[in-house]
């Protein structure tokens, strides 16, 4: 590439600056072809004509050869060239600019790195070798973990091995765009059947399980987890909902609860692809480690943040789905979630976090994670402080370490609170920020991102334990030991205890019940897979019967659904109608009493004496449940889901020691009695001689046993049906007015049970986020506040 040049004397001289950067890019330096670039564009801008279209060209392919090893000058020559649409760069070296513009210095100097390992592999200067001859060279050349890795880069490519093949894989491979799912085993391990492996290698066999199963969760977790999501049933749900066939209540019980457990099955897939990539970017830094030795550009932390941002999507989604977790969570039923278990749960992905997603080594870390543990002693020490006995010095230390040196009521139940708590949590952002700001502002992503993670799943462990006992925990925790032993008898038992259930079936006539109603289900099932099973002519033919069929059993799936009432979601004329004019209303005509039926679901408070107290029903769902199994399954059940009978409790009066006596007399331990729903009628005569029959539910229990005969009651209630005599109401809040009964109601009206929900989930969500330093209680509303 030596060129020579005219002086302005117009003498020929060879500059000897020039012949030095000739010779060493010539040699391959990326510093020597930049600067050769730049004079030849120097030159260009000095010449007219031919001339100066050939320095150009010349210049062009300077700054692409510098550019293609990472040289960022060369890079910005060649992009400003582009950008002012230079006539140098044309068909023949467009494509090789517009690449080099386009992709990153990090991309540029792994591929240059790995073109020089190839070419020392490819001994023999063909253009594709066989993956024999590969492995041959790599058995000569490498040892140890590179070894391995070059060996499941080349299975990966196929029986042909090209340079441009091997060059774009360790370039995927090291940036996390792609994976290498294959690692040699022992021959002896994979040449073994399947139960000599699990028999023979359980340790191999365990890794290469292990590795599938992070394998799966980071390629199709999430796909997975959709399609959990129920749509048609949600859409069904939804349909008749508008119809008036689904509460309000049942709703807002089904739909948390359902998000809560997708979304929380979301943290778990994502944490696992965030394990998955972490144990790649190991394999990714030796594989950079290794290109280093072949080319010094290649900057071995610089490919660690390459491959940290294009790992980013599992963190994304966690960040989306810890939000969706904490508000449902806030707003589904804890008594039909496993807080023991998914407390203990969380503490162990916290722990695996904190070790494999997090930098361990780094100080900012621990501190963090020791002022999350700090902040969180109240939470954790709140039942210890209030259960255990006082020890003078211990107790002292427990409230330095979990109370507040004051607290600051803000506004509508926030509250400031200061002490060691609230100021570790204070000092939590500041630790993040100082991570976020290592390297260049990558540590964002590469340290304080991750660590965010450990730091969510502590902050679940935080929300859940106030909602878990110390049985739970234990149990729990027993339960998740003793799981390894029990897995290799697991199938044997699963076996034999589906032959001895399917034997018992066949004696009880529940097993037809079962036949029938499995049938009668598979039929709309087989009707969605008409077009698979029999081809679309069947649709086209028989569309509007099929969708009949559909529909027709769909109802008969939900004939208990359509008995449910609804309940009146707007309140109207409430507080207004006395009992006095209701009766001299509706009572008047005929016509006036028929016209009254349009008061069903109005509020009322309406005053009377009790005159007759009645239980109307009582249902118990467990213990339907429990009826299907045979005895051998039942039993078992009724010791996990009842209470243990324990005649000698303090709260127990005579009357209740002598029923718990008789049944375990008879033989149960353990009662189901807790979950029992019972339904009430009380008899009340109104302040106007009127009668009137209150429909009172369960939750009432306690305040039904409490009153008597002629007690006067203030009742607040909804007419449930207007032409009824005596007329029925629907209790909603009852007070006792000549006296003082030690009753708690469980049951209130819409407006209050939603107003006191969404209190107490917003509660548990600002908590979550702010707790110890700002806390909101929420105030629910009080028995006085049911008159205005």
């Amino acid at each position: 590439m030596a060129e020579a040049y005219t002086t302005g004397d117009g003498d020929q001289s060879v500059s000897e600056e020039v012949k030095k950067w000739e010779s060493e890019a010539a040699q391959g330096n990326d510093d020597s072809q930049f600067k050769l670039g730049t004079h030849f564009l120097k030159l260009a801008d000095s010449k007219d004509g031919a001339e100066r279209n050939e320095y150009g060209r010349k210049a062009v392919r300077c700054f692409v050869t510098a550019s293609i090893q990472g040289n960022n000058g060369a890079t910005i020559k060649l992009k400003g060239l582009l950008e002012d649409e230079s006539s140098w760069i044309n068909d023949d070296n467009k494509e090789d600019v517009i690449w080099c513009v386009s992709n990153s210095n990090v991309e540029k100097t792994i591929r240059f790195a790995a073109r020089a390992l190839f070419l020392k592999i490819n001994t023999t200067d063909k253009d594709v070798i066989s993956i024999k001859e590969y492995n041959d060279a790599i058995r000569k050349m490498t040892r140890g973990q590179e070894k391995r890795l070059l060996l499941a880069a080349g299975k990966n490519i196929g029986d042909n091995i090209s340079e441009t093949e091997f060059v774009k894989l360790l370039s995927q491979k090291i940036q996390g765009t792609m994976t290498l799912t294959w690692s040699e085993r022992s021959s002896a391990f994979q040449v073994a059947s399947l139960w000599e492996k699990i028999a023979k290698y359980p340790k191999e066999t365990a890794a290469v399980v292990g590795e599938s199963a992070l394998e799966f969760a980071s390629s199709d977790g999430l796909r997975v987890v959709s399609r959990c999501i129920p749509k048609d049933q949600i859409y069904l749900l939804t349909l008749f909902f508008i119809y008036g066939f689904i509460t309000p209540k049942f709703v807002w019980l089904i739909l948390p609860l359902g998000i809560f457990y997708i979304s929380y099955a979301t943290l778990i897939t994502t944490t696992m692809q965030m394990l998955y990539k972490k144990m790649k970017l190991n394999e990714a830094s030796a594989f950079a480690k290794m290109l280093h030795r072949y080319y010094v550009r290649v900057d071995v932390d610089q490919t660690q943040s390459q491959y940290a941002w294009n790992s980013l999507t599992p963190y994304g989604w966690y960040l989306v789905a810890i939000s969706v977790v904490v508000v449902s969570f806030s707003l589904a039923d804890k008594m039909y979630i496993p807080c023991s278990e998914l407390c203990v749960l969380n503490s162990v992905i916290c722990g695996i976090c904190l070790v494999y997603i997090s930098d361990i080594n780094d100080l900012f870390t621990w501190l963090v994670f020791f002022c999350n543990i700090l902040s969180s002693l109240p939470v954790f020490l709140q039942n210890f402080l209030q259960n255990f006995p006082k020890v003078p010095i211990l107790t002292t230390i427990i409230n330095v370490l979990s109370g507040n040196l004051f607290s600051v009521d803000l506004y509508a139940g926030l509250k400031l609170n200061v002490g060691i708590p609230s100021i570790c949590y204070s000092l939590i952002p500041v630790f993040f920020i100082q991570m976020a700001i290592r390297k260049s502002f990558s540590g964002m992503y590469r340290l304080a991102l991750p660590h965010l993670v450990c730091y969510f799943w502590f902050e679940l462990i935080t929300t859940m334990y106030p909602f878990t006992t110390w049985i739970g925990l234990g149990r729990t925790t027993v339960g998740y030991l003793i799981i390894p032993l029990l897995v290799p008898l697991s199938m044997i038992l699963f076996l034999i205890g589906l032959a001895y259930l399917f034997i018992k079936m066949l004696s009880s006539d529940m097993f037809g019940k079962i036949v029938i109603t499995l049938l009668l289900a598979c039929i709309p099932i087989l009707l969605t897979q008409t077009k698979k099973l029999i081809g679309g002519k069947f649709d086209k033919r028989f569309g509007v019967l099929k969708k009949i069929l559909m529909i027709m059993f769909a109802i008969l799936a939900i004939i208990p659904l359509i008995f449910v009432r609804f309940s009146p979601t707007k309140e109207t004329h409430h507080g207004q109608l006395s009992a006095e004019r209701f009766k001299s209303v509706c009572d008047a005509d005929m016509e006036s009493f028929m016209n009254c039926h349009a008061l069903k679901g109005t509020q009322v408070v309406w005053n009377g004496t009790v005159t007759n107290l009645k239980v109307t029903s009582v249902t118990n769902e467990v213990n339907s449940m429990l009826d299907i199994f045979p005895s051998f399954v039942s039993k078992p059940l009724r010791s996990i889901y009842g209470k243990r009978y324990d005649c000698d409790g303090e709260d127990l009066n005579a009357h209740g020691k002598a029923y718990c006596s008789l049944m375990v007399d008879l033989g149960y331990l353990f009662g189901l009695e807790n979950y029992d729903k019972f339904a009430y009628n009380i008899g009340v005569e109104l302040s106007n001689n009127m009668g009137a029959v209150v429909n009172a539910g369960s939750g009432f229990k306690n305040t039904f046993l409490a009153l008597k005969i002629g007690d006067e009651l203030e009742i607040k209630a909804t007419i449930a049906d207007a032409l009824a005599r005596p007329v029925t109401l629907q209790l909603m809040k009852l007070k006792c007015l000549n006296r003082d009964i030690d009753a708690k109601e469980d049951e209130e009206d819409d407006q209050d049970f939603y107003n006191d929900m969404l209190q107490e989930a917003f509660s548990v969500a600002f908590n979550f986020f702010w707790h110890p330093l700002v806390e909101f209680v929420p105030q629910t509303t009080k028995m006085e506040e049911i008159t205005e």
